[in-house]
């Protein structure tokens, strides 16, 4: 008899998509992600839940570090029985 999973849901809210010592760039997540970048560039922009960027020097590239990335995304996941 197979084990049973024993994952709760606080360990699968957990997971993680990007590692969090790492920074990304916008083409990095957009390929990461499966979107294109000018939804990267507009998650960034939202004036009322931004996605966290920082450029690296002035009119330097755009970057998210990975921890800012994954609890975006947890913040914004989507549950179906809610669509």
């Amino acid at each position: 008899m197979a084990p049973m999973n024993t994952n709760t849901a606080e360990e699968v809210n957990t997971m993680s998509i990007f590692k969090d010592e790492r920074t990304y760039r916008t083409d990095e997540i957009a390929d990461i992600l499966k979107v294109d970048r000018s939804s990267v560039y507009r998650w960034i922009r939202d004036i009322l839940d931004p996605l966290p960027a920082f450029r690296t020097k002035e009119n330097g590239q755009l970057r998210c570090s990975g921890k800012d990335l994954n609890l975006y995304l947890l913040k914004h996941k989507v549950r179906p029985e809610y669509e």
